[in-house]
């Protein structure tokens, strides 16, 4: 009965600083996120709705990134804030080691480890799917219709409009300049008025304009002789209205199959079909090159214009053409090599990208699974760092959990680069930060048993100063 209640200290303990950490993490990675495409989102008149969505779904894809942080931090503070009151001292005192201590909080960790492996696997695909969708349909939607006085606006299809002065209202219009090139024939079309009225249709698909006392200019140019007589029509009017098509402004939604090829819109058993399928094509491409060659290019090389090559004897065949024909002959040859050359250059081209984009592949279905186990290393690694530092809350732990974070992102991303440009494998690219890791979090687990003054500088100086007085003496 009393583990129980030590179990259910330990985690009510744990919990909140995790949730907490854990919301703090996703949070500051999405402002990140959304300051950098903002400037594609503000002046597009989206939605409310539409940027919730989007807010939402980019929101969640930075779970799987912060989790390891989470844990780690929360890690630090909670077994920080228990060494700091004593209470780890005192269950070590009634005989429970650290790792019995910990069993607890690192059940839960397992636990959390396969969560995470789930929803990266099967959760986040959809939602990063969802999310890139939105975001390529919000950076396609034109800006909102704003037009400034005395400068043309060129923003609607087909039109350029230029008005001298807008009233406080916003749809009063005077000297009114319009360019009508929606024919595709240039601007062919000229209006003109002292005045006019701007608004939008009901349904928001087209601009509304009402010219008042004003006139019309078209160049008649689709007749043959229009460049030599150049006629003109010419209309004056004390009211017209145009309706401009608006449809551009408004956001498409874009099918969501054109996202669907990019690895993080795939769980890992989709990415190995697609490894798979990569393979083959990447055969293909050689098993085409071996059959151009053997029946094609090699055929060539002992056929020339107008000339019929025994193929057991070339040398003799060459050595009874006359100089013309040698040439013609030479000259054939060092084309078909060029040719050749050429063609071998896009297959190796073609070969490279695809490998390229399999390596992509592979390094997204490592990462799915190394971040779960980031989450046990680093947990261990938190934990025994704060049982050793002996402080909880929000001054210490966080400095060093951001501190040990921060190393293992920048090794994340710097191996992922070294395995993308073919330096290492996908496998070491990826698991190598764990690797680095996991004998630190071994490390610091053993001295946090042992209650090893790891960081107490006391502990390195004495046994120098006692050195000394043994030399004096």
């Amino acid at each position: 009965m009393k583990t129980k209640v030590l179990h259910s200290y330990l985690l009510k303990a744990y919990l909140p600083p995790f949730f907490l950490t854990l919301f703090i993490g996703v949070f500051v990675f999405f402002l990140i996120h959304v300051f950098t495409y903002m400037d594609d989102i503000i002046g597009k008149g989206m939605g409310a709705w539409i940027l919730t969505q989007f807010f939402f779904y980019s929101f969640l894809t930075f779970i799987p990134i912060a989790m390891p942080l989470a844990v780690l931090l929360s890690s630090i503070m909670t077994f920080g804030n228990l060494a700091e009151n004593y209470e780890l001292a005192a269950m070590k005192s009634s005989g429970l080691s650290l790792f019995k201590i910990i069993r607890p909080i690192f059940v839960f960790i397992v636990f959390l480890a396969g969560f995470t492996f789930l929803f990266n696997n099967f959760i986040l695909p959809h939602i990063t799917l969802k999310s890139a969708n939105l975001l390529w349909d919000i950076r396609q939607a034109k800006p909102t219709l704003s037009i400034k006085e005395g400068v043309y606006y060129s923003q609607l299809d087909g039109y350029s409009i230029k008005v001298g002065k807008k009233s406080n209202d916003g749809q009063t219009l005077y000297n009114v300049n319009i360019y009508d090139h929606s024919g595709g024939l240039g601007n062919n079309i000229q209006l003109y008025a002292d005045s006019g009225m701007m608004k939008t249709s009901a349904d928001t698909n087209y601009l509304q304009i009402q010219l008042n006392s004003g006139s019309r200019y078209e160049d008649i140019i689709q007749e043959e002789t229009h460049k030599k007589t150049r006629p003109l029509m010419q209309l004056l009017y004390k009211e017209l209205n145009i309706n401009v098509d608006m449809s551009s402004f408004k956001m498409k939604q874009t099918k969501e199959e054109l996202f669907k090829n990019h690895h993080e819109m795939m769980n890992v058993w989709q990415i190995n079909d697609e490894m798979d399928t990569m393979d083959l094509e990447i055969n293909k491409k050689y098993e085409n090159l071996n059959y151009q060659f053997n029946t094609y290019f090699l055929a060539r090389t002992i056929r020339t214009s107008g000339f019929n090559v025994p193929n057991k004897n070339i040398k003799q065949f060459y050595a009874s053409l006359s100089k013309d024909e040698y040439r013609q002959a030479l000259e054939n040859t060092q084309n078909l090599v060029r040719s050749s050359s050429g063609y071998i250059d896009s297959i190796n081209q073609e070969v490279f990208n695809k490998q390229f984009t399999k390596l992509e592949y592979c390094v997204g279905w490592h990462k799915k699974i190394s971040i779960s186990f980031a989450c046990i290393v680093l947990f261990f690694v938190g934990a025994s760092l704060g049982a050793i530092i002996r402080k909880g809350g929000m001054g210490l732990p966080v400095v060093v959990a951001v501190l040990f974070f921060l190393l293992y992102y920048v090794v994340s991303i710097i191996y992922e680069d070294l395995a993308m440009e073919g330096v290492y494998t996908a496998a070491f690219g990826s698991w190598f930060p764990l690797l680095l890791f996991l004998p630190l979090g071994i490390f610091l687990t053993f001295k946090a048993a042992k209650d090893s003054a790891l960081f107490d500088m006391s502990s390195y100086t004495e046994p120098i100063k006692k050195l000394f007085k043994k030399n004096n003496s």
